[in-house]
């Protein structure tokens, strides 16, 4: 149906183990959350009450939805955008246009190929999500439209993300542009909403177009229609952006493309029809390359005017023989991978476009902060901000961690590293720093926003300290999971696919355990039990990440312990004791840290499978 690309990954990605254990994954750690809101709300006692069980289901099915739809919003991207960007790497996307395939059956096929599993997942939830019919409070009409919501959010979603890797060349610009898109382009709805005067049905044109806002309206509405007018416009819009998206893909595949990935010295080479489209009646095409030839082993320029001995006219292009005397060269430091990374340009110009559209959604966070109604009086509208912004940088950090060793490992420049002299020490550590300096504005940004508010007092001196140092940790465990993930994963696009989902886990887990926390006022007796399977359940997740294909007893530790003592940090930080949070955290995630330094910096042959690739 959408050509030869998508027809391929129906019948391989079945196959694989994994996609069974996802799919049935999935589904378990739904019914895990549904249990877990069960014990926080209502417990072991038996209900007889009706509205109570309504009560629940809304609340937990809102819960529910609103993760299922920013899953979607944030793997849909990536996945479009990382099954592009890993062709582009290993030099087959050129490949691929050589074909006789249409360009719409490779854009729609990249496009239906990244969503199947994604579609899959969201189809093995809806059983899940049906037994919400059985306790009341949403009707079948109310789910179907959230599915629907959903599934076009995720269509939108990867036709982003695959006009993004179809314009650019590199994995990290491709997925930091992609992401950064994402966000900036949920802002310019809400600013849409803001300039255009006038409403529907009380409602701002915004809420028309912001599928949270969507989802929430859907499960507010008492209407037993079967698709809602803010339904129908979402996916109108939704599917005519795609289409957009996608026509533009499918229009510019082949100006983008083609060379783009080619060395810029093998793109400036003067063509071979230049040197030799001669005029046979006045000299022999041989004897014209001769004296050409000699003119440039001498250095002279070369113009457009005729020859006065020929009277050919050659190509305008100046060729001069540069000396050894006049040309500089630039020493490398002791460490030359660090080197490269700090004093030259590794990734190019083009990440300054991203570091710029990162700083547009840093303004965005800064006025919502800053500005508004109850700026000053909103307690939790610093932490509404603050913790989307961090955890963006994070999740920009660990992709530029990940891609700093995987685009090496796609276009084979990594196997010649392995046979120099640079040690593991030169090489991790080098890769490690030459990411954080890298991603410096992703990292300061939030800091100076911090201290910032500090001098106005917005947040406490001390507060500030815990939150500065704990950021710090952070970004260095960001960086240092995505080349662990690189170095564990020979596949570029699982490891980008462990590493970004392992951040976003960690970071959406935090935030629903929280939701639950504060949802069951304090009381934490009655659901610990269901907290218990839920983090025993991320534990495992987490060692299957990390320490599955090359396992240790400090990852085993770090992946059992890890959820547990971040659902004390969360409980500390609830009843006001910051100082115990910070301490933990420090433990915990500097022993995780150190944990995936040490064998990539002790056993980084191993790791990479030098070794046992001459053992067979």
């Amino acid at each position: 149906m959408l050509g030869p690309i998508f027809n391929r990954e129906v019948l391989i990605i079945p196959r694989s183990q994994r996609f069974f254990l996802t799919r049935a994954g999935y589904g378990a750690i739904l019914l895990v959350l549904i249990w877990t809101g069960w014990q926080i709300m209502i417990g072991w006692r038996t209900v007889y009450e009706v509205g109570i069980l309504a009560r629940f289901e809304q609340i937990l099915f809102r819960a529910l939805v609103l993760t299922q739809l920013l899953m979607m919003l944030f793997f849909a991207p990536i996945a479009a955008a990382t099954s592009v960007a890993h062709e582009k790497d290993r030099r087959t996307f050129i490949l691929m246009l050589m074909t006789d395939m249409a360009d719409w059956e490779i854009i729609l096929g990249k496009l239906g190929s990244s969503l199947l599993l994604i579609t899959v997942l969201l189809a093995a939830g809806l059983p899940v999500l049906a037994i919400s019919l059985l306790l009341g409070g949403i009707s079948p009409s109310q789910l179907l439209q959230i599915e629907l919501v959903t599934l076009a959010t995720g269509i939108v979603g990867g036709s982003v993300g695959l006009i993004v890797a179809n314009w650019r060349d590199r994995t990290f610009q491709s997925l930091a542009l992609t992401v950064l898109a994402v966000v900036l382009g949920l802002a310019a709805i809400e600013v849409v909403g803001l300039i255009v005067p006038f409403q529907i049905n009380n409602q701002p044109v915004s809420a028309f177009l912001d599928p949270f806002r969507v989802t929430s309206m859907i499960m507010e509405s008492t209407s037993s229609a079967l698709l809602l007018p803010v339904t129908i416009s979402f996916i109108i819009f939704a599917l005519a952006l795609a289409l957009i998206l996608n026509v533009s893909s499918i229009f510019m595949l082949r100006r983008w493309n083609p060379g783009r990935n080619e060395p810029r010295e093998q793109r400036e080479a003067p063509k071979a029809e230049e040197l030799i489209e001669v005029d046979e009646t006045v000299m022999d095409a041989a004897e014209y390359n001769s004296r050409l030839s000699d003119k440039l082993a001498e250095g002279f320029a070369t113009s457009t005017q005729a020859d006065d001995s020929t009277g050919l006219a050659v190509p305008r292009r100046t060729h001069r023989r540069v000396t050894g005397s006049q040309r500089e060269y630039r020493h490398a430091w002791n460490n030359p991978i660090l080197w490269r990374e700090f004093a030259t340009r590794a990734y190019g110009n083009k990440p300054l476009m991203i570091k710029a559209a990162y700083l547009v959604a840093v303004a965005m966070f800064a006025s919502y902060i800053f500005t508004g109604v109850n700026a000053q009086g909103d307690a939790w509208r610093v932490t509404r901000a603050m913790v989307p912004l961090g955890i963006l940088s994070l999740l920009l950090i660990n992709a530029q961690g990940v891609t700093s060793l995987t685009s090496e490992r796609d276009i084979g420049a990594l196997d010649l590293l392995l046979v120099t002299e640079l040690t593991p020490k030169q090489f991790i550590y080098g890769k490690l720093y030459g990411v954080l300096y890298n991603t410096k504005e992703m990292i300061l940004a939030p800091i100076i926003l911090t201290w910032i508010m500090v001098a106005i007092g917005r947040i406490g001196s001390e507060s500030a300290v815990f939150v500065t140092l704990d950021y710090l940790l952070f970004v260095h465990f960001a960086a240092m999971l995505g080349i662990h993930a690189a170095v564990t994963y020979t596949n570029s696009r699982t490891a980008v696919a462990n590493s970004l989902g392992t951040m976003f886990f960690l970071m959406i887990g935090i935030l629903f355990c929280a939701y639950l926390i504060i949802l069951s006022n304090r009381e934490f007796g009655r659901q610990l039990l269901s907290f218990l399977i839920f983090l025993g359940a991320g534990s495992v997740a987490l060692f299957g990440s990390l320490g599955s294909r090359n396992p240790s007893r400090a990852l085993a530790i770090v992946s059992i312990l890890t959820p547990f003592w971040t659902f004390y940090c969360i409980i500390s930080l609830i009843n006001g004791d910051a100082a115990a949070a910070f301490i933990v955290s420090i433990g915990i995630y500097g022993f995780a840290l150190l944990a995936m330094l040490v064998p990539a910096v002790s056993d980084f042959d191993i790791a990479l499978g030098r070794t046992s690739a001459i053992q067979g």
